[in-house]
């Protein structure tokens, strides 16, 4: 794959991420227009999980198949709108949307104040690395160095958990595209970030100047479901029964095999 496409791919992130936060007609704090209509947020943060085409703004990834097939067999319409991360549970909490599809784990602090639906996908964070490093394979081998992540992210927590025997340099990022390009431009010597997004590009342009970690044990592997506000037990329960009918006829299965993802529901 040439340099160019690779540009493209990231100006598509880059792009994408400056919709984040914007408003449209769904993020007013009103209440859908009617019951049958579902309003979704998301970063739109980088494929394969999500991103706006910037050529047919369009939403696009393997999370939205995955809503969109849900939405249709619960009869459900679905509008789009975008934010930034740490805005996305605050928007289910203000009525200013319905739902969260994204690369959000299911965690007990965040069940807390919003409920999930069962799992959809599972995943473990990345190694990201600059280009020519092979001998950085684990978090330890950071040690002292200079880390990039996103903020708001469990990957942040943990990075901090550890930073008492690591000494690292922890820098962080409003999005992964901000995090990619220090990565390139050796401003950091490391990132920790969701494993998914960065395969995806790498293997869109394996010319690009960053190199996933594949021997990487990741520590927080997890599982990742739609959230929906604490006080909406019917929509959870709509949601639930059309992932199990997509789980059992198959329907994740092609939805992650088009996106080049792979998840066993089963285990």
């Amino acid at each position: 794959m040439k340099k160019g496409l690779f540009i493209g791919l990231l100006c598509m992130l880059l792009i994408a991420l400056s919709a984040c936060g914007n408003s449209n007609s769904s993020t007013s704090g009103q209440g859908s227009d009617s019951d049958d209509t579902i309003r979704v947020i998301t970063t739109a943060g980088g494929a394969p999980f999500g991103i706006i085409d910037p050529k047919t703004s369009k939403y696009e990834g393997f999370m939205y198949d995955i809503i969109n097939d849900l939405a249709k067999r619960a009869e459900l319409k679905v509008e789009m709108q975008t934010a930034e991360w740490d805005s996305l549970i605050p928007s289910l909490q203000s009525d200013k949307a319905d739902v969260i599809v994204d690369g959000m784990y299911i965690t007990e602090e965040r069940k807390k104040v919003i409920n999930f639906t069962e799992p959809v996908f599972g995943y473990g964070e990345g190694l990201i690395v600059q280009e020519g490093d092979t001998k950085t394979t684990s978090l330890e081998d950071l040690k002292g160095k200079t880390v990039g992540v996103q903020i708001g992210t469990s990957y942040k927590d943990m990075l901090e958990e550890n930073n008492g025997s690591l000494d690292l340099n922890i820098k962080t990022y409003e999005t992964n595209a901000d995090l990619l390009k220090d990565i390139q431009n050796k401003r950091l010597d490391a990132a920790i970030a969701d494993s998914p997004t960065f395969t995806y590009l790498k293997s869109k342009n394996p010319d690009a100047k960053f190199r996933v970690v594949e021997d990487y044990v990741p520590s927080l592997a997890g599982e990742i479901g739609i959230g929906i506000a604490k006080d909406n037990i019917a929509l959870v329960d709509k949601l639930n029964e059309a992932i199990t009918a997509a789980k059992e006829d198959g329907t994740f299965k092609e939805i992650y095999e088009k996106w080049g993802v792979d998840w066993d529901f089963n285990e």
